[in-house]
């Protein structure tokens, strides 16, 4: 038997209106949650950002963990040697080898600082940032293919930190870059680690050029006299 039921006019047309609602509501979440997620992620890479990166340090100041900056060496002449489609190829690939050292560790966390700088930052109630530095290195020492035919092997200037419960993150990351200054004034291709006994460097509250951007630019303005 076919039971038939029959709206009103009127019932139809709010029937309608809360479908058509309830669409643009879960279409609205939808676009919000995908620029949320954009607003913390690299675009080219899949690792966090800048963003991402702050939002993860907050979330492991109350324990201890590692962090660890790396900063590729003579990545420019990749660009500037076979394109930069090359230079995303190999960025991509390094995202993903240091991607799969913290891979399944709650908390941890891959970044990409913009340029050819990454971070990696893992849960750590023991010293073990220069371990950490050491396996970022390994994964880096295969060729990496960029193009058809062309494949290029890279090294980094890597900067150790083991941050405690309390430190705050712009202050470890400030540690990590003066380390990894410290390798590149020695030709790059190393490891230096914070040393735990010193105090963490003071970062001022405005941005201020990066400590070897400023080096970079002394040397410059040095020539130029």
């Amino acid at each position: 038997m076919i039971v038939e039921v029959l709206l009103p006019a009127a019932g139809v047309v709010s029937l309608f209106g809360h479908v058509w609602a309830f669409r643009s509501v879960r279409g609205l979440r939808g676009r919000l949650s995908e620029a949320r997620r954009r607003s913390v992620t690299d675009p080219l890479t899949g690792l966090a950002n800048r963003a991402g990166l702050s939002r993860a340090l907050v979330e492991l100041a109350d324990d201890s963990y590692d962090l660890v900056l790396v900063d590729l060496d003579r990545f420019k002449q990749v660009n500037d040697t076979w394109g930069h489609a090359a230079g995303d190829a190999l960025l991509v690939e390094i995202a993903r080898r240091l991607s799969a050292l913290l891979e399944g560790i709650d908390g941890a966390v891959v970044a990409r600082l913009g340029g050819d700088e990454l971070v990696l930052a893992s849960p750590s109630p023991a010293p073990l940032a220069q371990l950490l530095g050491a396996e970022a290195i390994a994964a880096l020492a295969a060729p990496i293919e960029v193009a058809a035919g062309v494949t290029v092997t890279v090294t980094a200037s890597v900067g150790a930190v083991h941050a405690t419960a309390g430190d705050e993150w712009s202050r470890v990351l400030a540690a990590a870059d003066a380390a990894v200054y410290e390798v590149k004034a020695r030709g790059g291709d190393g490891m230096v680690e914070h040393c735990p006994l010193t105090e963490l460097p003071e970062v001022e509250a405005r941005p201020l050029l990066r400590i070897r951007e400023l080096a970079a630019l002394t040397s410059v303005v040095g020539v130029a006299r």
